[in-house]
């Protein structure tokens, strides 16, 4: 005759072993939780994750992006209207294929200096050449970005592109 083990007998051998293995991953996963959540400090300031390398970009340049953020009338007058570029995405699946757009004077909103307290996002510039820079903002996570192209055309830097927040594929 077979003898068939009794459930609780089952059930209460398993609850210690489960319990255990519930307190070893706890004292595996929370030291990493911990240390995650805790806030990053504040040692840059918000100036110093905006201000850009001299050093990567022609030296003029830098003069001149420093006054293009600062001086609403000099920005206007560094903008090659109508400015060819894209306008930004809606985000209500705004999968349009324009090919080309033109931002129109009238129509311009002055662009401040890029702040990112919340370190939200990413930005870097692209040097081909002494003569132009491209700058590019990335909502981190995401394939949303924002360029702007600069060229020096005879000895002034002009903003020659912009494309508004909108994915892009790169690679």
């Amino acid at each position: 005759m077979k003898t068939y083990i009794c459930p609780m007998i089952f059930n209460s051998d398993y609850y210690p072993k489960l319990h255990g293995c519930i307190v070893l991953s706890a004292l595996v996963v929370l030291p990493l939780l911990i240390g995650s959540c805790n806030p990053k400090s504040e040692n840059t300031s918000t100036e110093e994750n905006t201000t850009i390398v001299p050093d990567t970009l022609p030296g003029d340049f830098v003069k001149f992006f420093n006054q293009f953020h600062e001086d609403s009338a000099y920005q206007m007058e560094h903008i090659l209207f109508p400015l060819e570029g894209l306008p930004p995405t809606t985000g209500d699946g705004d999968t349009s294929t324009i090919t080309r757009y033109f931002w129109q004077k009238a129509d311009w909103k002055k662009h401040n200096r890029f702040t990112d307290p919340g370190h939200n996002f990413e930005q870097w510039y692209e040097v081909p050449n002494d003569r132009f820079v491209e700058h590019w903002i990335q909502m981190k996570g995401t394939n949303l970005y924002m360029k702007r192209r600069f060229a020096k055309l005879k000895d002034e830097w002009y903003l020659i592109y912009y494309q508004g927040m909108r994915p892009v594929d790169r690679e």
